[in-house]
């Protein structure tokens, strides 16, 4: 049985955040039992945009738009500076580091709450930030 505090995480060191794998669904579980299996996370994160660059290069090769191509979000992703997130392509944005390690890292902004449209000044995790739980998300207030 896992202890939540046990085990190891993918950290993205440009973000902060808690890394998910591209091809992992939404709701599977972030951490990992071994540093081992981590690795191998980052080796599939990897992979995985290495195979939409190849995918969207061999179709634009053949004359093809690149956009039919079936991973041209994750090739943006990995390529297009107007994104900010090529670094999700580079092996040294992840870093692997125990979940007690890693903690639970706080961030603090202020904005307009979408419920009443009054200021606010919200400390919330850095991972559920921008998520339902965030009370400056129009989808906390709507579920």
């Amino acid at each position: 049985m896992i202890i939540e505090n046990e085990g190891f995480v993918i950290k993205n060191t440009v973000t902060g955040r808690i890394h998910r794998e591209p091809n992992k669904k939404s709701y599977a579980n972030t951490t990992y039992k071994t540093e081992g299996a981590a690795k191998a996370g980052v080796t599939r994160t990897l992979k995985y945009y290495a195979k939409a660059i190849a995918e969207v290069e061999a179709l634009e090769e053949a004359g093809e738009k690149a956009y039919v191509a079936r991973f041209y979000n994750a090739y943006r992703e990995a390529t297009d500076e107007a994104l900010e997130r090529t670094y999700v392509n580079d092996p040294e944005t992840y870093e692997i580091v125990t979940r007690e390690a890693y903690g639970d890292p706080q961030v603090t902004h202020t904005g307009v709450c979408p419920y009443n449209g009054e200021t606010i000044t919200r400390t919330i995790g850095i991972n559920d930030a921008w998520g339902h739980l965030d009370p400056l998300c129009e989808s906390h207030w709507t579920r």
